[in-house]
Order: structure tokens, then C-alpha cells, then sequence
């Protein structure tokens, strides 16, 4: 049986104008559409056209049909439509506001939220009972993801910390020929290296074995930078005290 040629509908748009949005868009789904309609427009045949782009025959087939049926619209990627939510859009903003506060706020003994622990709070709040596992699908939907906390000072004064970094600016920029400032720290290296997780069976804890005898070697490094000219000066020593500190400012 012969295969039906399929033409591409010339009404829509010019060849020129399919070309612009073709170099203008950045959406590299649209932007291999926009190709494949050019080259139905060169009057290459639809399994040129997928031999060309690198994809099925069916597939510029339908991109085809909707572009002649809908005409630049047809060729917008369609978003996958996921599961209807079990609940309603003040639900959810009640949901987005009890996960910036703690579980424990909400009668929970524990620090951080857990699927497991949210289940039970929505179950208990709106009579809705979630799987566990598919409320991640939802977390994410009110645009939430699961990040490792940043680290902060609880006595930090954010006031204090502008005022230093404004004088400090003030300082390094008004600082004469004679005088240099430098940003210093220091890291210290041993030869016992970090354990980190690992794959192992269930109910038999991975060991690893340390050397315990003497001290461990280590190196102290300093390093120093210059925030006028960039540049960056460091040195190894043994230990990290005083004179060693001493040492390197000279």
C-alpha cells in the first residue's frame, strides 16, 4: 500500500516568517518544528524531513497536521496534563505555609517535614488521605524542593554585617599607597580522610579502618589575599600557632 503525501497548508504563514521565529526562539522544541515546517516547505518529504531532524516519521507527520489544522498555535508543545489535585487552592496556600513553619509547631517531634509527617497533618487538617510517596508531586507543584539548609549564626545581627562590609569597603578604598590590607584564612590537611556514605546490606554497618597509632600528619596551610591587586600569596607549615602565623605575615 502506498503512503499518503502529506503537503503543509501554505495559508498560515510565509516561508519568511516561519525562518524569523525559527532564529528567534529559544525553545529548542519549537525551534525543531519550526525547521521541520521550512523543510515541508522546501518540498521535502515528511521521511526526509524525519531523516533530517532525527526523529520518527509519525512524529513530523503530526507536527504537520496540526500546524495545518491549527496553524502556528499547533506547532506550541503541548504540556502533559498530571493528576487533578485532591485539594483546593486555599488548602494548598495553607499547605505552603505549614512548611516554612516546624513540625513541631504542629503537635510532631520531629525538626523537618517528612512526606510521612505531612500525610498525617493534611489528613488531620482537611480529611484527605495521601499517599505518602505522591506528595512530592504536590510539594513540588506549590514550588517547593528539598534543599540542605545553608548555615547561620542564630546571634547574627544582619544590621552589624552591612555596617562592617560598608566600612570595610570604605576602608580598602581609601587605604594609602603604604598600607595593605589582605583577607587571610587558614585550612589544616591530615592524612585521615572524610567517611562518606556508602552501599552495604542491610543490618551490617561498613567499617573502616584508621590507623590509631602516633599522631596523624597534617599540614597547616595559610593563604592570604590581596583585595586591590587580586593577588593571592600562601604558604605550608607544620603546625597552625602563633609563630607560624607570625611567620607568614613576614
Amino acid at each position: 500500500m502506498s503512503r499518503r503525501k502529506v503537503e503543509i497548508k501554505m495559508k498560515h504563514a510565509t516561508y519568511e516568517q516561519i525562518q524569523k521565529l525559527y532564529r528567534e526562539s529559544n525553545d529548542a522544541d519549537l525551534k525543531i518544528r519550526y525547521l521541520a515546517m521550512l523543510k515541508f516547505m522546501e518540498g521535502y518529504t515528511s521521511l526526509k524531513v524525519a531523516e533530517l531532524l532525527n526523529v520518527s516519521d509519525s512524529t513530523v507527520r503530526e507536527w504537520l497536521n496540526r500546524y495545518n489544522a491549527l496553524g502556528l498555535d499547533g506547532l506550541i508543545p503541548q504540556i502533559p496534563k498530571g493528576p487533578s489535585c485532591r485539594l483546593t487552592d486555599e488548602q494548598l496556600a495553607k499547605v505552603y505555609q505549614v512548611l516554612l513553619e516546624s513540625p513541631r509547631e504542629h503537635g510532631f517531634n520531629k525538626s523537618n517535614w517528612t512526606m510521612s509527617v505531612l500525610k498525617i497533618w493534611i489528613k488531620r487538617e482537611f480529611g484527605v488521605n495521601y499517599a505518602a510517596g505522591s506528595l512530592y508531586d504536590l510539594v513540588h507543584r506549590i514550588g517547593y524542593s528539598l534543599q540542605r539548609p545553608k548555615k547561620q549564626c542564630k546571634n547574627a545581627d544582619p544590621e552589624k554585617q552591612e555596617a562592617f562590609k560598608k566600612e570595610l569597603k570604605e576602608l580598602v578604598e581609601n587605604s594609602d599607597d603604604d598600607t595593605v590590607i589582605l583577607y587571610e584564612d587558614e585550612a589544616i590537611i591530615t592524612d585521615e580522610p572524610t567517611t562518606t556514605c556508602k552501599w552495604a546490606p542491610i543490618g551490617k554497618q561498613p567499617v573502616v579502618q584508621t590507623n590509631s597509632k602516633g599522631s596523624r600528619k597534617r599540614k597547616v596551610i595559610f593563604g592570604a589575599c590581596n583585595p586591590k591587586t587580586g593577588e593571592v600569596m600562601y604558604s605550608t607549615e607544620e603546625s597552625g600557632n602563633s609563630e607560624s602565623f607570625e611567620d607568614f605575615l613576614k
